[in-house]
């Protein structure tokens, strides 16, 4: 047997006499037996790698010591078995991967204070705003916490935040100028262009839009509930929101899985796409798919629109008891749907649907486009005729 030695938690790297292929090995308690398993390689490095895969999938931790237990294990084992499924994976992908970068192979004992003030100290040299470092120090919570509350160790240190959050970035929002060359150059793209009209008339986090299916908009009663059914709503809250009369024929069409989609398949996000069109138009790079979101809540409050309102729109006011019919009432969140509507008049932006999302009567029409006002003319409310559709475009891009 070879004289190297790796080890995660009870499981090791062995080879046989006669095999040069390493092993995960362990001692299995209840048969009293060890137990290998072939790894198929025999380079020790990729042998490493392996077993902590292994270990990640395969293995059942209960009740070790801080002591004991990898750091990076607590970390893979939380990417693998929750957070790879949430609608934020994407960042907590590259908050896992500062953790482990740093950590390297540390144990969850190792994690003392002075040694986290060093790990919050190592990320702002990076340049990350408090605000970023603090989300980062969440996600390592998270996991360690996870991790405790399944039993796998017998305690869980206390893992440090950064409150200061006074170097926050503002969110961008977009002028009437801005807004207008984006909403003109987004068409090239029709799945982001869908996107776009969709989140800027409800307000909605990009993975609410994203997940967006006909099953979810009432067209009865001109609702759309932005929490599919099934979906347990989280602390960021999605609500049941009107639909306005530039939105409608937009989310007409029924026989869709979702309605952003890229050849019928849903899409799990948007970011590049986002970044392609953004600067195709020669806009700031700093606006985002949430720059959407915060300039129509932005728009809104100029207009009048009452807080109570956008904080509803915007899902940071959770619908209580007394309010559960008050969605069916014909003036819910009616002053923020007439101002959304408002704006887009005065944007005068031509809004024609893409053909993937019009109803039949609308894409048989024999007009090229209308403006946001000619359409708002042609209908009244329930009711939609003569959207133009257009072609799709094939984008050369990522999304």
């Amino acid at each position: 047997m070879s004289e190297d030695r790796f080890q995660i938690g009870a499981y090791y790297l062995s080879q046989h006499k006669n095999s040069p292929v390493w092993k995960a090995t362990w001692f299995d308690a209840t048969s009293r037996q060890t137990i290998r398993r072939s790894l198929g390689t025999e380079d020790f490095q990729e042998a490493q790698i392996r077993l902590a895969e292994f270990v990640t999938k395969q293995a059942t931790f209960k009740d070790h010591t801080p002591a004991e237990m990898p750091l990076a294990t607590i970390l893979v084992r939380y990417w693998e078995n929750h957070a790879k499924n949430i609608p934020s994976s994407e960042a907590a992908q590259y908050a896992l991967g500062y953790w482990n970068e740093f950590w390297g192979e540390a144990t969850v004992a190792d994690l003392t204070i002075p040694r986290q003030k060093e790990f919050i100290a190592w990320l702002k040299a990076k340049g990350y705003s408090n605000s970023y470092v603090s989300r980062t120090m969440s996600v390592g919570r998270a996991a360690i916490r996870m991790a405790w509350k399944h039993g796998e160790i017998t305690s869980a240190p206390f893992i440090m935040d950064e409150p200061d959050r006074s170097d926050a970035k503002e969110p961008y929002r977009l002028n009437k100028d801005e807004m207008k060359t984006f909403l003109t150059k987004v068409q090239g793209w029709p799945h982001l262009y869908a996107y776009t009209v969709i989140a800027l008339n409800t307000l909605g986090r990009p993975d609410a839009i994203l997940d967006l299916a006909p099953a979810q908009v009432d067209l009865d009663d001109l609702r759309i509930n932005l929490n599919p059914k099934g979906r347990k709503q989280t602390k960021k809250y999605r609500p049941i929101v009107p639909i306005t009369d530039t939105l409608l024929p937009f989310v007409q069409q029924r026989g869709v899985k979702r309605f952003v989609n890229w050849h019928g398949n849903p899409i799990e996000s948007i970011n590049q796409g986002f970044k392609t069109v953004v600067r195709a138009a020669g806009l700031n790079d700093e606006i985002n798919p949430y720059s959407l979101r915060h300039t129509m809540a932005k728009e809104l409050r100029k207009r009048g629109v009452p807080a109570w309102e956008v904080e509803g729109l915007l899902g940071h006011r959770r619908a209580g008891v007394t309010e559960t019919y008050a969605v069916y009432a014909p003036d819910y969140l009616s002053q923020g749907r007439e101002a959304i509507d408002a704006y887009f008049a005065d944007l005068g932006v031509s809004l024609p649907v893409p053909k993937g999302l019009c109803v039949s009567v609308a894409c048989q029409s024999p007009e090229t486009e209308k403006t946001a006002e000619a359409v708002s003319s042609t209908k009244s409310r329930g009711r939609m005729v003569g959207v133009t559709g257009i072609e799709p475009v094939t984008p050369t891009m990522s999304t």
